[in-house]
Parts: C-alpha cells; sequence; structure tokens
C-alpha cells in the first residue's frame, strides 16, 4: 500500500445518516463524498480518523463504511451542527 498524501483529499457533508430506527447516533453518522485524485481508493480510507473544522470547534471522528462509489460514512464523537451540511469547511483526514 502507498503512502497517502492527506492534503490532496478535500470532502463535503451530504447529509445526515437517516433511518426510521431511533435518532441518537443517526445524527453523529454523516455521509462525506470525497474529490480524490487518481492514485487513491477510497477504501484505503476506511478506517481513518477525520476531523471536521467549523467556527473555531472541532468534531473528530472516524471513517467506517463506504457508501456508494466515492462516498464514506463517519460516525463522530458528537453530533455535528446542521451548518455543515453541504459547506464549504475543512474536513481532514488522520493516519
Amino acid at each position: 500500500m502507498s503512502k497517502l498524501d492527506f492534503r490532496q483529499i478535500k470532502g463535503v457533508i451530504v447529509n445526515y445518516r437517516i433511518g426510521s430506527k431511533g435518532r441518537n447516533t443517526r445524527w453523529r453518522q454523516v455521509i462525506i463524498k470525497f474529490d480524490l485524485p487518481s492514485n487513491i481508493k477510497i477504501d484505503e480510507l476506511i478506517g481513518k480518523k477525520v476531523e471536521v473544522h467549523w467556527r473555531g470547534k472541532v468534531f473528530k471522528g472516524k471513517l467506517y463504511r463506504k457508501h456508494g462509489k466515492y462516498s464514506l460514512r463517519a460516525l463522530f464523537e458528537k453530533s455535528l451542527p446542521g451548518q455543515v451540511l453541504l459547506g464549504q469547511y475543512d474536513i481532514v483526514v488522520k493516519e
């Protein structure tokens, strides 16, 4: 596996993961769509930590599952505010 350059990765939060079974953990789960370079596959990001920077606050989470072809699901420690949806906020992928 090649060394990943995380500075190249940009992403946008598309939506919360929605469903009919309870809301507590669902508000902490979001779907992030990544614009990846051609040398990085989406499967290589599963298990990595992710941070969202919004108005001076940092929300930490983990990428845990693939969602479609170019998106991943992320589970955060605290739920994200609704203003981060489809916004151009910093999404940082870490090792």
